[in-house]
């Protein structure tokens, strides 16, 4: 996660001293803002979120890693389109940050508020104590996808990363814990994944981010550093790899859809193949899902290489 949110990267690298001081003034702006949004309603809570994020994202230092990520994905929109899209992107993140903090409010009105559509071919929902791995995009109002657990009534133990502020994670797992799911430490999240999965159990992941340590994959057709673990975690357990998505629908309500299973196109090959291939099936799934909807894909940190961003930021004439 990012050392700040309110404070660009250089002061955090010249004066690391006033890290303390600087976490302690963003757990407040944060804290007062939660408070803020409790009182409102969820309508309210999520207009006047989108309204201040969609003002205060676009002058931050995180503006450079979104437009950037816009110009690769977007080639062929104008620069125009792209600084608007730019603006929805943190709108839209403000509206997920206020429905994070009415989690609750979403569940208990969940007749009301939430409509899931389950793919036929699955055959974990049918088949209890059949794991499954579920994998998302940070597209639209993704923390809801967790939902599908206390709605279809299995086990799902979701990967998360702490917030660097260590003011701020206590509150943040709290607004999650909504969700009636177990939270595991990224950085602790393989061994508790594979235990899981071995008693019979779902877990969850969020897989469009890069990874440094990840397969070199085509992801709106560049080559990125892709986390193949969810397909290596379904081959090695047999059991599905579920794309889920969620969708923002009009009346403050929202759609989630569990997707046909991801499968290897040629079984006989080698599991490194097939995870290559189920990864390559994923990616083009999440393109989709943020074509549909890009103001909505929460890219907020890079998913190229550095020398492939800068170019295309070059090439439409700017400098930043």
């Amino acid at each position: 996660m990012a050392k700040y949110y309110l404070f660009p990267r250089s002061l955090s690298k010249r004066l690391p001293d006033l890290h303390p001081f600087g976490w302690w003034i963003e757990a407040q702006v944060v804290k007062t803002f939660v408070a803020m949004l409790r009182r409102r309603s969820l309508a309210d809570a999520t207009r006047l979120a989108h309204r201040v994020f969609r003002a205060v994202g676009p002058r931050t230092i995180k503006h450079k890693a979104v437009i950037r990520n816009l110009y690769v994905a977007f080639p062929d929109r104008t620069t125009e389109e792209l600084d608007e899209v730019m603006r929805d992107v943190f709108g839209y993140l403000g509206t997920a940050f206020a429905e994070l903090v009415h989690l609750d409010t979403i569940w208990r009105e969940h007749d009301a508020r939430l409509e899931f559509d389950a793919s036929s071919k699955l055959a974990f929902l049918e088949q209890r104590g059949k794991p499954a791995v579920l994998v998302t995009a940070h597209v639209g109002p993704w923390t809801l996808t967790n939902f599908v657990a206390r709605e279809y009534g299995f086990p799902l133990s979701i990967v998360y990363a702490p917030e660097s502020n260590p003011r701020l994670r206590d509150l943040m797992y709290e607004l999650r814990a909504a969700l009636g799911v177990i939270q595991i430490e990224r950085d602790q999240s393989i061994r508790a994944l594979m235990q899981a999965l071995a008693r019979g159990e779902t877990v969850g992941l969020g897989s469009d981010v890069r990874l440094d340590a990840g397969e070199t994959l085509p992801f709106f057709g560049h080559d990125m550093q892709c986390n193949t673990v969810p397909a290596r975690l379904a081959l090695r357990y047999d059991c599905e790899l579920v794309p889920v998505r969620a969708q923002r629908l009009p009346g403050g309500r929202f759609r989630i859809t569990l997707e046909a299973p991801v499968r290897p196109s040629d079984p006989s090959a080698s599991p490194k193949d097939q995870a290559a291939d189920m990864t390559r099936q994923l990616n083009a799934r999440f393109e989709r899902w943020i074509c549909d909807s890009p103001g909505e894909w929460m890219c907020l940190a890079g998913r190229w290489p550095k020398p492939l961003l800068r170019a295309r930021v070059e090439a439409r004439g700017r400098k930043f």
